[in-house]
């Protein structure tokens, strides 16, 4: 940005110098009108070319920043082709050594000159912001995707979570089954083991008595 400001900034210095120049031994109070005038109208006729160009445009989808660059590079452009001719022109009448007519026609050429070169202006504004503009949109649309992109995996990344959590609360849940199943069995498996062994017990005392019988008679 700063190199295109300076470059403005030296194409306007050079066509303000090239005019002082060629306005030859004149005053300087009518060299700064001149100047100032011939600098102002330029300004107009490539702004309305500017305004020209914006048709069918929204112009709240060009920067404000981007028509100012636009605008004050032309100026002295068209000032550097236009001005300075016309200036030469324009003290050689002053001088007394051109005449009014042979003024009149060379500023009417230059006029056409510089129509020329304000339809070419026209066309060639019109293709920048043009292009601007569906740059815009491209980026508009890749941000749009970006976005649906982000909220998309967002939604399969909290629906994987909920799936994992839910086969962690069935695992949970058969694992907390086993282990009752298990609980049960070992329960089972006393509870036999304790029976068992009260029946054995049942058994043998009355053999022990009828031992006890036979050993007495």
């Amino acid at each position: 940005m700063l190199v295109i400001l300076s470059f403005i900034l030296i194409l306007n210095i050079v066509s303000i110098v090239l005019m002082y120049y060629c306005l030859g031994d004149l005053e300087k109070k009518e060299k700064l009108i001149f100047i100032a005038a011939g600098t102002a109208i330029m300004y107009i006729l490539t702004t309305i070319v500017y305004w020209i160009s914006t048709n069918n445009i929204e112009i709240s989808e060009v920067s404000e920043t981007g028509k100012n660059l636009i605008t004050f590079l032309f100026v002295p452009i068209n000032g550097l082709l236009i001005l300075p001719i016309f200036a030469k022109s324009y003290y050689s009448y002053k001088m007394g050594t051109l005449n009014s007519n042979i003024l009149k026609k060379r500023g009417i050429f230059l006029g056409v000159i510089l129509l020329i070169l304000l339809v070419i202006e026209c066309i060639y504004f019109k293709n920048i912001q043009v292009q601007v503009v569906n740059l815009l949109k491209e980026q508009e649309a890749n941000s749009t995707q970006e976005q649906q992109y982000f909220t998309n995996s967002t939604i399969i990344l909290v629906e994987s979570n909920e799936v994992n959590v839910e086969n962690q609360i069935e695992v949970n849940t058969t694992n907390d089954v086993t282990n009752e199943t298990r609980e049960n069995v070992i329960s089972n498996n006393i509870i036999s083991n304790s029976t068992n062994e009260t029946e054995g017990n049942v058994i043998n005392e009355p053999i022990n008595v009828t031992v006890n019988e036979n050993a007495i008679e």
